[in-house]
This record gives C-alpha cells, structure tokens and sequence, in this order.
C-alpha cells in the first residue's frame, strides 16, 4: 500500500479523517484543486497548503518548504484515501464519474498511461459504481483540467478522441510500415505517433484492437520480429568497441533507425536503474537556481590557508597515503557550497528524468541527463578528495594485529561514499562529525568479522603447511602461480577486482581503458584510478615476500 511521503500531510489526512462527510466533501475539493496547481519542480509552505484544503490557517506551524514532486503524490494519496470514507455511490452524482476502462475507451489509451497521469497530478477517487464494487474513478471536471493544465507533462500528445478517419489513417499508416517497410511494432507506433502527434501506446492500442476485432486482416503479424536480447547484447559490445550504427545496421541486417533504437532503449534503462536522492533545498526550485548557486560556489573556490597541524602528514604512511594530506580540507563555506551543487545536480535529474518520454527521447536529452549524472559525480569527488584523510585517521585508530590499514582504508572509502549521500548540511552539523560517526560505527561492524577472517586463514595456512608437496614441477608451478594471483585478487573488494581485471585485460580480451571502466560502473574516471591505485597497493601489501 502507497504511504505518505510528508510526515505533516500524513498527519493532516488523520485529522481530516475526523471532519464532518459535508466538510470533507469540501475539502476534497478543495485539495483536487490545488492538486492541478502544484508544479512538480518547486516548493510550497505547509501553512498554504493547509489553508487552501481548510480555510484555515494554523498559528503554529513548521516553516517547511514542501517540495512539489512529494505534495503532488501525498495529495493524490490523500485525497484516494478519504474519498472512500464518503461512499460515494458513482450513480448519485450530478457530475459524470469515469471509470478506468471508461478513460481507456474515451481516450483509446492503455491503463498504464492512466497511472503515469495519476503520478502527474491526475486526481482519484474511489467511488461505489453501479456493481457495488468499489473502485478507483475521476470526476469527468477533472479528467478535462488535467488534459488543460498538464499538457506539457503528458509529451504534448493530442489527447482528444480518436475520429473514425484517424483510426482509419493510424491503421493505413500500420499496415503499410508492417507489409512494406518491414518495421517492428516498436519502430509502427513510434513513427505514427510523432506524424500525428498521439502516444505510441494510444497507437498501439488502437491496432492491438483492430487485430483482435479482425482475425483475418491482422496487421502485426506481418510487423517485423523485434531484436532479440541476444543481438541487442551483441550490438550494444559491438558499438562499445567503437564500431558505427551503418556498420552495425549492415553487420546484422537491420536499419539504422532499429539500431539506433537498441543504443537508445539500453541508454534509458541504464539511466532508469539508476538510483538517485537527494536532500532538497528551497533555492533549487527558483528560476536562477543553477547561476545561484555556480556563484556561491565560485565565491569559495579560494581555500583558506592550511594551518600547520593540518599539513602535517603521519611519516608512518604508505606514500599513497601520504598523497591524501596534500589536499587542502574544506571550510564550513566551502563545504556547505559543494553540497549545496552536489544535490542540486541530482535534483536535475530526478526532474529530468521525470519528464523524459522513452518513445521520443533523442540523445541529446539523454546527453542532458547523463551531464547532471557526471556532474553530480565530480562534486561527490571533490567533497571525497577532501575528506580521505579523516578516513585513514579514523582507520588507523581501529587497526588490529594481523589487520591491514588498507583495507581498513578501503572499506571505510565506501561507507565515507554512503556519508557523502545521506549527509544533510540544513541540519548545521559539520560533513566531519557526521562522517566520523559513520565511519566509527561501520569499523565497529568490520573489524570484528576481519578478525574472525583472519584466524581462519591463519589456521588453514597451518594446516596446509604440515601435508604440503614442496615438488613444483612446471605446470605445477604454473598452477600455484595462479592461485596465488586468484587468493591475491581475493584481498580486493567486487569494485577493485573488476577495475584491475577489466584494465589489465584479464577477464577479457582486450583491456578496457579508464573511461569505459568508469562508464560501466557509472563513476569518473579519476575516481577508477584512484580505486585502481588503491588495490595496486593492497596487491603489493599482500604479495609473498620471498
């Protein structure tokens, strides 16, 4: 079941729950309205939101900014929930209630297209229709101000009613890129919904239907087959080599148009699976937002100077370690600065990502999208760079015989990554107190299992050295060679072992440079050589000295 996003509408949908049915009735309304007005990309104060839905206005309220993205799905939720404590019977209304399949016929749309609307400010409520059942319906007052009021955010397709001569013409236009051109049912819809500017889903329901209602003049039996996941696959290798689209359209009999498709679909899943956060701020949702905030961050680019307890570097340090300590630590300003962009940078996304319609995307919204990604991830770097020291000082207090210092380094550099993500700098804490406790509670967690790890090995050496054959011929030696290369890799976690096998050609063909390294695993590439420095270093500590 949905649940609220906001603690305080949550707790106004609780003591809305307790309002007379006519008042409620009201409200509802009320809250419907405001519904179509909020705008997903900016922020409203609790207290307006209040007063809009009752009319009243609290005199002690937190001074909150609700961020428009959380408010539109909370009002939805809200205003599902407490319809059904009305029992509206959908026949004693004076205005028209639709249905879901009511929707789907008039607007010849799929349900799935409804629940994306839904999730765009779309109001529901649950109705008693005619069967007795109860199920989810929509004022037909609100169907028609949410095709006027949202147009922008359902792709700008036409929404009207399919004519009988536009079907007519969806279907000609089907059957001929079905039986001419050899097109996919993809590759149908989507050109047909740009040419007449209508959903790729609405078209394909339209010719699903015609197919269904005419078994003997079908038109998707002679669409062409779409691609295959195994020659998706092998295209997608294939053009990560660098090899074009006409030769890869020519390599696998396709057109450059289907080729191009299977680049874009795996762009937008991966973009899709990606999963971001971010802490909102009121200063993202102002039109100047991004020069804003480009200027508070060029104001502190300048770093106050070190003082001499904070270029002083532990002698005591592998060189690696040592490098750390030449990267000047950040001020209050200069940190709140970077958070500040770091977040806005995920917050483009979120919202860019939210708008984008697969059916349509071009590269360059992907290209869009990507560049707040990697934006994103370079302030996240910075804000790292700054901080690594605090993670080998917080390491080296947690070091244990027969433990390590890099990989105590190692496994605190992720949970100082986690910090980096869950930090919310509004709450006026310092990065460093709240990355310290962090890391503190995650050694307490791992130390005693490297421990435990460690005994283990130890008796195993043990035993293995009272039964071991010291005769090494060749291929034997060959053998012990690799295994010790294999135990070696052993020490490394899954994101340095694959940075050194993918780099070094060792579980491939060919070695993979620094870049699609980072693209793969979906960081910068400085930061894949910095983890590639890192288990390089590890692999010279756990070598057998002979």
């Amino acid at each position: 079941m949905a649940q609220y996003r906001i603690d305080s509408i949550a707790a106004l949908g609780r003591q809305m729950e307790f309002t007379p049915h006519q008042t409620l009735s009201a409200q509802l309304a009320a809250a419907e309205n405001l519904l179509h007005e909020i705008d997903s990309a900016k922020a409203y104060p609790l207290d307006f939101v209040i007063f809009r839905i009752t009319g009243y206005r609290p005199k002690k309220v937190k001074s909150d900014l609700l961020t428009g993205l959380a408010l539109q799905h909370d009002l939805g939720l809200l205003i599902e929930r407490l319809s059904e404590t009305l029992n509206l019977h959908a026949t004693q209304l004076i205005e028209p209630v639709l249905s879901i399949d009511d929707v789907t016929d008039r607007f010849s749309v799929t349900s799935k297209t409804i629940q994306r609307w839904r999730r765009r400010g779309l109001p529901a409520r649950r109705f008693i229709f005619s069967d007795g059942k109860r199920r989810v319906g929509f004022l037909l007052s609100s169907v028609e101000r949410f095709f006027a009021t949202h147009r922008e955010q359902v792709a700008g397709t036409n929404l009207s009613i399919v004519a009988d001569q536009e079907r007519d013409e969806i279907l000609r236009r089907a059957r001929l890129l079905a039986k001419k051109c050899g097109c996919c049912s993809g590759e149908i819809t989507r050109r047909i919904a740009k040419r007449l500017n209508r959903s790729p889903l609405t078209i394909l329901h339209i010719i699903r239907r015609h197919d269904q209602e005419h078994a003997d003049d079908p038109i998707l039996l002679f669409a062409a087959v779409d691609v295959q996941q195994e020659v998706r696959s092998r295209i997608l290798r294939a053009y990560r080599r660098g090899i074009s689209i006409k030769s890869l359209a020519g390599r696998y009999y396709l057109s450059r148009s289907e080729i191009y498709r299977v680049i874009m679909d795996e762009r937008i899943a991966r973009l899709n699976r990606r999963k971001v956060k971010f802490i909102d701020d009121s200063l993202y949702h102002q039109d100047d937002a991004a020069e804003m905030i480009e200027q508070i961050v060029s104001q502190e680019e300048i770093a106050k100077e070190a003082t001499r307890e904070e270029r002083s570097t532990p002698r005591d340090l592998p060189p690696y370690l040592q490098q750390l300590y030449r990267t000047p630590l950040l001020t209050p300003n200069r940190e709140r600065a970077l958070f500040l962009k770091f977040n806005f940078h995920k917050f483009q996304f979120v919202q860019a990502r939210r708008k984008l319609e697969p059916e349509f995307a071009r590269s360059a919204d992907l290209d869009r999208l990507e560049n707040h990604l990697r934006r994103a991830i370079e302030t996240k770097n910075a804000i790292l760079q700054a901080n690594l020291r605090l993670v080998v000082s917080v390491a080296r207090k947690h070091l244990r015989p027969n433990l390590n210092l890099m990989e105590l380094v190692s496994d605190g550099n992720i949970t100082l990554m986690r910090a980096v993500e869950g930090f919310d700098l509004h709450r006026g804490n310092r990065f460093s107190t709240y990355a310290t406790l962090a890391l503190m509670k995650g050694f307490a967690r791992s130390v005693p299992m490297m421990q435990a790890a460690a005994r283990t090995a130890a008796a195993d050496n043990s035993s293995l050295s009272e039964i071991a054959d010291h005769r090494q011929p060749f291929v034997v030696q060959r053998l012990v060679q690799r295994d010790q290369i294999g135990q070696l890799l052993s020490n490394l976690n899954d994101r340095e072992r694959h940075v050194i096998l993918s780099h070094y050609g060792l579980n491939e063909s060919i070695p993979a440079t620094y870049e699609q390294v980072a693209q793969r695993l979906g960081l910068s590439k400085h930061r894949v050589r910095q983890i590639e420095q890192i288990a390089i270093a590890k692999l010279r500590a756990n070598a057998p000295k002979d």
